[in-house]
């Protein structure tokens, strides 16, 4: 039996989910149906945010004297220096045969990097699943060409994966990426090519095609789904919208996620600024099926991202047989050289302009559908999980 040691240690938010998460649980959820045996070192918070996607493993609890899941940096640091600090003093396993860190975060790499000091002969394997953008540019303006004023958040992101990325290397760590220019990415920072691999996210197809939407299900003309970010384009969300309404009037938009209480309230406002109260519904967190269900009622998904390492949304919406219409970022025609309506990146009139002619042209969107649904079922879940054990068991 083969036996992984987890450290889940990134969660503050329990009411949310992120990308890396997601896959962390699909992949996990099928090792364990094979046999694997998971040894996963956590958060108390984190338990419940796993079995609600179904993963049931051995839990070893990091105690914290925190209970906020206030997204202020003050909060978020606090939370992560601790885990960080107290990380030496946790208890780790002997006998594993890999380790397994689904972040390139320190609080996820440094305990992976402490079992496997205790383990020596077992693989180390590290996900590093978003490149952390200049903060001179932010997530704004890595693809757009311009520049902003540095973040405290920004400069220390960009920092601290600069630095897990050398003791990954300094390790002979394996690592994982989504995308071929985020292997170039690495590469440049001094990774080995032959350590990188290129790996994809998934859906369940066979789980959404059992899934219907109800009577009670609300219907929407467009559907965003995403953590609530200006990386996700949400401010480009609005401006689009209005347009859409402007020239389709009543049309509405369902917009699914969590995310920061700030961003929620600015994305609120933004909304009732541009005169959408009544037709933008903000429907916060869903998972399961009744996120399905939302999407399946929905006639668009919209995805205007303005930087994604992957875009794992795009996939769900495609699975659901929605059309998506996405900014045509360089990552895209790599992932989804089909299935996806691009536009230019920033170009909110072409945006509104092609979310109409699939809302409104039953033929565009009988093509923009198939097309959908074919993309789809290139991202198997289980076959995912698969290529994934071969590459932790030959790291």
């Amino acid at each position: 039996m083969m036996r992984i040691f987890v450290p889940a240690m990134g969660r503050v938010n329990t009411r949310n989910r992120d990308g890396s998460e997601v896959r962390f649980a699909e992949i996990a959820r099928r090792w364990l149906a094979q046999g694997v045996e998971l040894l996963l070192l956590l958060p108390r918070r984190e338990i419940g945010v796993l079995e609600s996607q179904g993963v049931r493993a051995a839990w070893n609890v990091h105690w914290e004297p925190f209970s906020s899941e206030s997204d202020r940096l003050w909060n978020v640091l606090a939370i992560y220096l601790w885990r960080i600090l107290t990380c030496p003093f946790a208890r780790y396993p002997r006998g594993v045969d890999a380790v397994y860190a689904p972040s390139d975060f320190l609080f996820d790499l440094l305990p992976a990097l402490l079992c496997r000091w205790r383990n020596p002969g077992a693989r180390l394997v590290v996900c590093v699943f978003l490149i952390a953008p200049n903060p001179f540019k932010g997530y704004e303006n890595v693809f757009g060409g311009g520049f902003k004023r540095p973040s405290i958040r920004g400069v220390l992101y960009y920092l601290a994966q600069w630095a897990s990325v050398q003791l990954a290397k300094w390790s002979g760590a394996t690592m994982l990426v989504l995308n071929s220019l985020d292997k170039d990415s690495l590469v440049a920072m001094g990774g080995d090519p032959k350590r990188v691999h290129v790996v994809t996210m998934g859906v369940d197809g066979s789980f959404f095609d059992g899934v219907s939407a109800l009577d009670e299900t609300p219907v929407y003309d467009g559907v965003f789904l995403g953590r609530l970010h200006p990386q996700k384009g949400l401010f480009d969300l609005v401006r689009i919208w209005r347009r859409v309404c402007d020239a389709r009037p009543g049309s509405r938009l369902g917009v699914i996620g969590g995310g920061s209480g700030w961003w929620f309230a600015r994305l609120k406002q933004e909304i009732e600024a541009a005169g959408l109260s009544g037709v933008v519904d903000l429907l916060g967190f869903r998972q399961g099926e009744e996120k399905v269900r939302l999407l399946k009622s929905a006639g668009c998904f919209l995805m205007p991202s303005h930087y994604e390492s992957f875009g794992q949304v795009a996939v769900e919406a495609m699975a659901a047989g929605l059309p998506v219409v996405a900014y045509d970022l360089p990552i895209y025609r790599e992932i989804f050289p089909t299935g996806m309506v691009k536009t230019p990146l920033e170009d909110i009139e072409a945006f509104a302009r092609e979310t109409l002619a699939v809302l409104d042209d039953p033929a565009r969107r009988d093509a923009a559908v198939a097309a959908s649904r074919e993309r789809a079922a290139a991202f198997d879940w289980q076959a995912i999980a698969e290529r994934e054990m071969e590459i932790v068991k030959g790291a």
